[in-house]
């Protein structure tokens, strides 16, 4: 005979909430779950050991959870403002994927935090700063807090790279600044949808967080980047997505554009505008087609009926979609756990503070890609 787990029947409805499976989202339940869940829930029946490991595991709660008592008094996703609706409100109970995804954000943060204190590292302050709604200045004050020029940004073109029109390397070199001039943890997501997120950011006076949607190009996570740092500049916890624009968004849109592509240095760059020229301009700056004509547009080197015009033809170019989840695993881990974060965790298992199924459980890597990762760290095997 089977064993049962004689389980609290109200613990499985508060799992499943917890991982947000409400609503409509209750359909996304894979059918060993959703052909029991109600019964499970109204105390019918009881699940056996091995499908409520299944539970556990698709809910994100250790099985411990499912036999206590009382049903636990907190919520630990943080508020995020989402700016892109006309009345904003908290951003509450999205899908399973999205607060997956935020929780585990978190997650690796509080580890990050765990080891640079063990590490005896320091744990820079974030700084907010006061010009609230100054463009000029929030521009001024990255570009000196990243202590990269204009012209060294210009550099990082790779021009014999097939890739080039994605830009990675310009990405790249911007997530790395970024955390490490600023102290911001940069994630990637797996599995959550454009249509939902672009890219969020938490506030935290140590150690924010920007979460770029993994799925979307290279260059709408650069820009995405940017916008999500000025919502962090102004104190700001924010999700963006879709929707139509408030006043905060076009503000930090602003700042994002202004500050990849100045307006100063694009007039001395506008001589003839063509879609070759355009072309070039995006790699330039390493941003895409759209971002160029609509600096273009706001600098008032274009009309509004040749932004338009130019902006169908250069459709199929903007669209281009990276592969969110394609490609080398080792890359991909990279990609969603942040290299600055896989490189903290390296040193903690190099300095003995973890050991190697600690380093595992912390990078989602196994131990034989640690000789890849301090290659990629380090530039050399150590």
């Amino acid at each position: 005979m089977v064993s049962e787990a004689i389980i609290n029947p109200a613990m499985m409805i508060w799992a499943r909430k917890y991982a947000g499976f409400i609503e409509e989202y209750e359909e996304l339940l894979p059918e060993y779950i959703k052909k029991h869940y109600k019964l499970w829930e109204n105390g019918e029946k009881y699940p056996t050991w091995n499908q409520l490991r299944q539970v556990s595991n698709k809910y994100n709660v250790p099985t411990a959870f499912f036999f206590l008592e009382i049903e636990p008094d907190f919520d630990d996703l943080p508020s995020l403002i989402n700016f892109r609706k006309i009345n904003p409100d908290n951003y509450k109970n999205e899908s399973p994927e999205l607060i997956k995804e935020i929780r585990k954000s978190e997650h690796r943060r509080e580890i990050y935090l765990d080891l640079l204190f063990e590490l005896d590292e320091p744990i820079p302050k974030f700084e907010v700063i006061e010009e609230l709604k100054s463009r000029k200045k929030v521009v001024k004050y990255i570009r000196e807090k990243l202590d990269v020029s204009l012209e060294e940004q210009k550099s990082w073109i790779r021009k014999n790279n097939s890739l080039d029109k994605e830009h990675y390397n310009f990405l790249n070199k911007w997530k790395e600044l970024i955390t490490e001039k600023m102290g911001i943890l940069i994630f990637e997501t797996d599995g959550v949808l454009l249509e939902e997120m672009r890219g969020l950011c938490i506030f935290h006076e140590e150690i924010p967080i920007i979460l770029l949607n993994g799925k979307d190009t290279t260059n709408g996570r650069i820009f995405s980047l940017f916008h999500e740092l000025t919502h962090l500049l102004l104190g700001e916890s924010a999700i963006c997505e879709n929707n139509e624009l408030s006043e905060e968004e076009i503000f930090c849109n602003a700042v994002a554009g202004e500050f990849l592509v100045p307006a100063d240095d694009l007039s001395n760059n506008t001589h003839i505008i063509s879609t070759d020229s355009i072309i070039e301009l995006s790699h330039l700056y390493g941003v895409s087609t759209h971002v160029i004509l609509r600096r273009l547009y706001d600098t008032h080197n274009i009309s509004h009926n040749e932004y338009n015009s130019r902006v169908e033809t250069l459709k199929e170019l903007s669209t281009s979609k990276s592969k969110g989840s394609g490609g080398n695993y080792f890359n991909n881990v990279i990609k969603y756990n942040s290299e600055s974060y896989c490189a903290v965790v390296l040193e903690a298992y190099e300095n003995g503070i973890i050991n190697s199924g600690e380093f595992s459980k912390f990078t989602n890597l196994k131990k034989k890609y640690i000789p890849d990762l301090q290659k990629r760290v380090y530039g050399s095997e150590q």
